[in-house]
């Protein structure tokens, strides 16, 4: 299972949450099996909001992670992300290694259009 987490860091599982989605400059690629790290990779990323060409859902598109773990998002970027058979959790919080605990104690919530952030999305 692929999770991505959308964080403000490149130091892994220290890495802290990106609060803001849609401005996010990293996302941590955790490569699960039996609910233990076999891989992590930190991607750097340019979103349209850095000047880049795609939107960070978009990009998440194109790495294809099962779940994602993030702060809050907006609601097209769930529409987008489930629309691909992507999960995406809310409210992870700290750290990549603390939204990763509270996603495997089952902690985190589903995201759908009540979960997704309204701050003009």
């Amino acid at each position: 299972m692929i999770i991505c987490v959308p964080s403000m860091e490149s130091t892994g599982l220290l890495s802290k949450i990106s609060t803001h989605f849609g401005k996010t400059p990293y996302f941590t690629i955790l490569d699960m099996e039996n609910n233990e790290i076999k891989t992590l990779e930190t991607k750097k990323i340019e979103s349209r909001h850095a000047g880049g060409k795609k939107t960070p859902a978009e990009i998440i598109i194109e790495i294809n992670p099962d779940v994602v773990l993030c702060a809050n998002l907006g609601l097209k970027a769930v529409e987008m992300l489930k629309e691909h058979g992507i999960k995406i959790y809310v409210e992870a919080s700290g750290t990549v290694e603390n939204s990763l605990k509270a996603y495997l104690n089952n902690e985190l919530k589903l995201a759908d259009e009540n979960t997704a952030c309204s701050e003009g999305h």
